[in-house]
């Protein structure tokens, strides 16, 4: 039985949370939350990576073993910490994780979690909204090898059970992080028409897995292919088998019959990464006494200079929303930002799925910096 998944976007930033003893309530409630305040966590006092998924709306700790690994019917909250360069400051990033198949209590108290630990963490961490299949770079950066798998924990409404191994297509794709390299994989399930000369790919079967590298394909994918399906071989107990095929190859008929036909291979360059945008930067404030929200500048004209530590502004790079917090916005503004950024994506027919960053003036806000100095 699936788990109701008609959990909606709209609604998973908590935008009408944010009063001021709604805000003293989560930060007392942060406090006692054992999830980030069992002793030897090192949670807020030093760098590193933690990952809670929600179970039965319980915050509970992801085994370091299984990083990078996320389950489709659930929600998870992550948090990433490190230190400023030359610096004994801390900086913290947030991020929760939504499941394609999670229901919406888990997709909630996520969400609301997430609030919760920013208000731990003093309020100076950045927020951001991650949705399946259109996570941020940076988000995929903090993996090596990041991957969705079917299944989830119960739900605190219906139960959830994982099929036993379906048929799948899992495509292999090296992700540019934000500094533009390429260290780290994603792997998705995909269809058969998303095949291409650029990326690798892995049939699973359930008892035979079957890899199939693009012609352009690189060292990377190839080698990280291999690793993952070897890994799902160590993990159903060595019960399947490993074969491995190049584009090209005269044997390579043996995956087509697998697939259950021969498709097109489509050219590396089919499969797009990212579109061209043009940027737009508005500005929500209150200061004549109503809320308003205005667009201050387009494409080369957004700069630095714009920006008013007096107000909360939204910067769209279409892949991403940004919403910054300046210094000295009114605290009805502040609350406002992430439910202005959501209203936005809808009216301007924007994907619900888009990523939203809120960042604080105050803080180390390199992601925001990059998105706005591009051109």
């Amino acid at each position: 039985m699936l788990k109701n998944s008609t959990w909606k976007l709209e609604e998973t930033n908590l935008a009408e949370v944010g009063s001021k003893l709604d805000k003293e309530r989560r930060k007392e409630a942060g406090e006692y939350e054992e999830a980030w305040t069992k002793e030897g966590t090192g949670i807020g006092t030093e760098a590193g990576l933690w990952i809670w998924r929600i179970e039965q709306f319980k915050v509970v700790p992801v085994p370091k073993k299984d990083y990078g690994r996320f389950y489709n019917g659930d929600s998870y909250i992550i948090l990433k910490t490190r230190a400023k360069e030359d610096s004994d400051l801390l900086l913290h990033d947030i991020h929760f994780w939504l499941g394609e198949e999670t229901s919406q209590d888990e997709a909630g108290t996520a969400a609301y979690k997430t609030v919760e630990l920013d208000d731990f963490l003093d309020g100076r961490a950045i927020q951001h909204r991650e949705v399946q299949r259109y996570e941020s770079r940076l988000f995929l950066s903090y993996f090596r090898t990041f991957s969705t798998v079917r299944g989830g924990v119960e739900s605190g409404f219906q139960h959830w059970s994982e099929p036993e191994y379906p048929s799948r297509l899992l495509m292999v794709k090296s992700a540019p992080t934000q500094g533009g390299h390429r260290s780290s994989v994603v792997v998705r399930e995909v269809s058969s028409d998303m095949i291409n000369s650029g990326d690798a790919f892995i049939l699973d079967t359930g008892k035979v897995l079957y890899q199939w590298n693009g012609r352009q394909s690189s060292g990377i994918e190839r080698v990280k292919a291999a690793e993952y399906a070897h890994g799902i071989q160590a993990d159903r107990s060595g019960a399947v088998s490993v074969e491995t095929f190049d584009e090209g190859d005269r044997d390579q008929r043996i995956f087509w019959n697998a697939l259950g036909e021969e498709v097109e291979v489509k050219p590396a360059e089919a499969v797009a990464e990212e579109p061209e945008y043009v940027k737009k930067l508005y500005r929500l404030s209150n200061a004549s006494g109503t809320m308003e929200f205005t667009m201050e500048g387009t494409g080369p004209e957004v700069t630095r200079d714009l920006l008013d530590s007096n107000d909360v502004f939204i910067l769209d790079v279409q892949h991403e929303i940004f919403v910054w917090v300046g210094s000295g916005a009114s605290r009805e503004e502040n609350r406002h930002g992430l439910q202005y950024a959501q209203q936005y994506l809808k009216r301007e027919g924007l994907p619900g799925h888009t990523p939203i960053c809120k960042v604080m003036e105050e803080g180390d806000n390199v992601m925001f910096n990059n998105a706005l100095d591009r051109f």
